[in-house]
């Protein structure tokens, strides 16, 4: 199987994260500073990249 950029799975991955600071393309970290399960993003990561792309559908 080819190994894929995560942002093509998971666009969340493209903004930073509100809850634990990381980077866009880096993947979340737990409370205890390890990655969260392949693919999973923290729920505030998700909603910011929502609300940022509602914003651009809307221009």
């Amino acid at each position: 199987m080819i190994r894929r950029e995560p942002t093509i799975h998971n666009p969340a991955l493209t903004v930073t994260c509100p809850q634990c600071g990381c980077v866009p393309g880096a993947p979340c970290l737990d409370s205890r500073g390890s990655r969260l399960t392949e693919g999973r993003v923290h729920r505030r990561r998700t909603a910011e990249y929502n609300r940022r792309a509602a914003a651009k559908a809307t221009r």
